[in-house]
């Protein structure tokens, strides 16, 4: 029984009651809410490092000259590459001391002098990548080399490329549903984004002072979720 604004009973043929009954909640709304999705794939073509040197001395004085040294083998090494270095950076030398435990009972502690200072930079010339780290080995420096070093130059470009596949997805499902029900694909009523990636494993040495030359940078996968709901004509 449906009753007007006014109160008064108003009777609904039966055949419209099966009918709004059965239509499913999609045309009754009249919107479509799609998911579309966007993948780009791409090898990096840079990497951030950083090299440190250290040092460890009951002499304080000692401890520094012994990084100064290093720090110098270091630039000397790496100099045929020194213009390929981007953003280059040298902190400042770090001195420190840290106790030792004592050996036996009975023993005194004894204090040791700790000096390190770290080099940072950036660079997009990966052919140039094992002989910088091969001046770096030489020289002593610790670093570290993993997947998340590596990185495009132009990422952002890449995320629009999937953002503009992900809408497109979600447009094209949108125009098949409304098709399927003899309606159109009107207005977007609302839209949101998520971003994500996928590093492929790369066959390469991870490394922290000692390590063999990196042999290959893996692909890598910029992937793009847009939920959107569409009006229906």
């Amino acid at each position: 029984m449906v009753f007007n604004q006014l109160g008064i009973h108003k009777v609904i043929p039966r055949p419209l009651l099966l009918a709004l009954a059965f239509t499913p909640g999609l045309a009754l709304a009249g919107e479509v809410n799609v998911t579309g999705e966007g993948k780009v794939s791409y090898t990096p073509d840079s990497i951030r490092l950083q090299f440190t040197a250290r040092a460890e001395n009951p002499d304080a004085q000692a401890a520094t000259r012994a990084v100064k040294t290093t720090i110098a083998q270091w630039e000397d090494n790496v100099s045929a590459y020194r213009n390929q270095l981007d953003d280059y950076d040298s902190a400042a030398l770090n001195l420190y001391t840290q106790r030792l435990p004592p050996q036996k009972d009975g023993d005194k502690p004894q204090t040791q002098s700790v000096a390190a200072q770290s080099v940072s930079f950036t660079l997009s010339a990966l052919d140039s990548l094992n002989p910088v780290l091969q001046a770096a080995q030489d020289a002593g420096m610790e670093y570290h080399v993993g997947e998340g070093n590596f990185f495009h130059s132009n990422e952002k470009s890449l995320e629009r490329e999937a953002l503009g596949k992900a809408i497109d997805d979600a447009k094209a499902q949108c125009q098949f549903i409304a098709k399927r029900l003899n309606q159109s694909c009107g207005e977007v009523k609302s839209l949101s984004t998520s971003y994500g990636g996928r590093p492929v494993p790369m066959m390469m040495a991870e490394a922290r002072g000692k390590s063999g030359p990196v042999t290959a940078v893996g692909d890598r996968e910029v992937t793009v979720t847009v939920n959107a709901t569409f009006e229906l004509d």
